[in-house]
């Protein structure tokens, strides 16, 4: 068999990773490849491509391919093998970005291929949208290059140790911050950079190793907590954990963050850690830091894990791939759980524990990443439930395009409450959380409330605190507000705690008259929480649990209307709704002042006038302050200008 190999650069990481160092077991296996590199004129591609017809299969690495170069090679290929192994569908630069034309290759050449092999699963489930044909192959290492013994193991150095190249250095510096705390506590721990370009920092001694081919097993042996840094993005959700393996490889525990495969390779506080934030990166490398004997538990457990990564393994698989396709031969192979049996749970068709339920209306551009982060999460059992309220802009197809199991439904718009109720109607999981179509779940957020609410002895409502992130995706703070657990009526009452976005609860609590309330064209959760919060306990998770995206067109953006509804959802539960049982009358009338004042000052700030003059006027009878007065005599000047305004007008 005869296989031409295509490459836009045999030279790189990704090629000699993937490809070359199988090359001898293909051939060994009656597979002969010739390597080729993609020239840059059309003219020179066009005769290459003409060779194809020449060999038995094309196998081509990474590279996206043109209108132009995908039919000359459909026209003389036999079979075609598209391998890849980043999220190359994606704009590094601009990841959040959906007009990036890298979508548009990426599709053109996932749909041209007789096979697609991906690094991990993330990328499969890409792949999967435009081809049937797709198999995961994690990128594989030679576990015999690093069973050689290192006598700096006895030294009094605790060395943390980063591999990478020159472009991934940036996310090694992100937690810059972290590395300063850890220098500044330990006198005797050292950062060992092995790259072709370095940094240094003030407080912790830098060991920079220049990256060899030879050397880089004994420098990874010789250290003792590897570290892998990585910014959380459509793009990074796509790297396939090399130094993480190198890390397994070499016996090291692995500080990550949980980001794409890292959830996967690094088993937290079993061969490692994960570390979202600059607290937990310094608290998890402390703990190693000072614990030898926890180093050398989880090392053992990283080192056990790591044989079927082996190249002698991933080699025997790839020939079994590139045969089997090029034969056209149907795949009867042993399947190898490369994830921890957590790939693929997605598509399980037993009723799912946690049904993920988004309304939406014309997000297209943010909904496609809403789901994105919710193919990401370490806990797989759940399903995706959307109601699209009546979404104009191609919602619907854009859904269709992503080939992934989505109960769908379509309806006639009716606001935001009437979506959600469809939502609870549709669901099917014992539990519900839901996410608003512009938002975005962190990759641990359904696995820790479905920890934290099973570990309740009753039904209770789990919740968590959000980031800020603007229109692109990049975070802008962290909510600091103050979250309660318990009986929080009270605490809800005076300020919005609790987002649909970030919280569960089981399915059976939401009975016919604790549904939303669809008079309501805002506020129309707050005003279920607060109803909720009369009959249930609330936890409130320490880490947050969403992204919270602000932009334009935000439904609760701040107007007259919106602060009107959130003053009157709070004045109806108080007066009507029991509230006065559980919300001392001090605390409602400073709360129901401060509303009802915020109310009348975006009343002002419109216009009108009348109503600021009741609402202030009211919120000073409530609660006397002289803010609710200032506003209350601006208020009234006002309208009485107006009134003269409109009397010169009629005379």
């Amino acid at each position: 068999m005869k296989l031409l190999i295509l490459t836009n650069n045999p030279n790189r990481a990704s090629f000699r990773q993937r490809i070359e160092v199988y090359l001898d077991t293909l051939r060994t296996n009656g597979v002969e490849c010739e390597v080729a590199k993609l020239p840059s004129g059309s003219l020179s591609r066009l005769k290459l491509f003409k060779r194809a017809a020449d060999f038995d299969g094309v196998f081509l690495h990474k590279k996206c391919l043109n209108l132009f170069d995908a039919f000359c090679l459909r026209k003389y290929s036999k079979k075609i093998i598209y391998d890849f192994d980043d999220a190359i569908m994606y704009s590094p630069k601009r990841p959040a970005s959906d007009k990036s034309s890298h979508f548009r290759l990426f599709n053109r050449t996932a749909k041209l291929a007789n096979m697609v092999i991906t690094g991990n699963s993330y990328l499969a489930e890409h792949a999967g949208r435009f081809n049937r044909n797709v198999e995961i192959l994690p990128t594989g290492l030679d576990t015999k290059e690093y069973r050689i013994e290192s006598k700096l193991k006895a030294h009094d150095k605790i060395r943390l140790v980063w591999i990478g190249s020159k472009s991934t250095l940036r996310y090694l510096k992100e937690i810059k911050p972290a590395l300063e705390e850890i220098g500044s506590r330990f006198d005797n721990v050292v950062l060992r950079i092995i790259c072709d370009d370095f940094f240094d920092l003030e407080n912790i001694e830098v060991e920079k190793c220049r990256w060899s081919l030879k050397s880089q097993a004994f420098d990874l042996i010789s250290s003792d907590i590897g570290l892998a840094p990585l910014s959380d993005n459509r793009f990074t959700r796509g790297k396939c954990g090399f130094k993480i393996l190198q890390y397994q490889a070499a016996n090291l525990p692995t500080v990550a963050s949980p980001v794409g495969v890292n959830l996967e390779y690094v088993r937290d506080e079993v061969t490692g850690y994960h570390a979202q934030n600059t607290r937990q990166w310094v608290d998890r490398i402390s703990k190693l830091v000072v614990n030898a004997d926890l180093r050398k538990q989880m090392g053992c457990a990283a080192k056990t894990q790591i044989e079927k990564f082996d190249s002698d393994v991933i080699g025997a698989e790839l020939c079994g791939l590139i045969t089997g396709c090029v034969k056209g031969q149907s795949k009867n192979r042993r399947k190898i759980d490369w994830f921890g049996n957590r790939a693929g749970a997605l598509g399980r068709q037993h009723k799912p524990t946690v049904s993920i339920c988004i309304p939406t209306y014309n997000r297209k551009e943010y909904l496609r990443e809403t789901i994105d982060s919710i193919l990401t999460q370490t806990y797989k059992d759940y399903e995706i439930v959307i109601v699209d309220d009546g979404s104009t802009d191609g919602t619907e197809d854009m859904i269709k395009q992503l080939g992934i199991p989505v109960v769908y439904h379509w309806q006639e718009n009716s606001g935001d409450a009437s979506a959600r109720n469809k939502l609870i109607e549709l669901a099917k999981g014992k539990y519900i959380s839901f996410l608003d179509s512009d938002d975005l779940l962190l990759p641990y957020s359904i696995n820790n409330m479905v920890k934290a609410i099973k570990a309740e002895y009753e039904d209770a409502i789990v919740y968590g605190s959000y980031f800020r992130v603007d229109q692109d995706g990049n975070i802008c703070g962290r909510c600091e507000r103050k979250l309660y657990s318990g009986d929080i009526t009270e605490h809800l009452f005076q300020t919005i705690l609790v987002h649909c976005c970030g919280s569960m609860l089981p399915r059976k609590i939401l009975k016919d008259t604790e549904i939303f309330d669809t008079s309501l064209k805002v506020c129309c959760d707050y005003d279920l929480w607060l109803r909720l919060s009369m009959k249930y306990r609330f936890i409130a998770l320490a880490d947050p649990t969403f992204k919270r995206r602000r932009h334009s067109d935000n439904l609760s953006v701040t107007s007259f209307e919106n602060c009107l509804t959130e003053f009157k959802v709070l004045e109806r539960f108080y007066y009507e709704k029991g509230g006065a049982e559980l919300v001392p009358e001090s605390t409602a009338m400073k709360v129901l002042s401060k509303k009802g004042r915020r109310a009348g000052r975006c009343a002002i700030t419109e216009g009108l006038y009348e109503q600021a003059c009741k609402l202030l006027g009211q919120s000073f009878r409530r609660c006397p302050n002289p803010k609710s007065l200032m506003y209350w005599g601006i208020a009234l000047s006002k309208w009485a200008l107006a009134g003269q305004k409109r009397l010169e007008t009629k005379s």
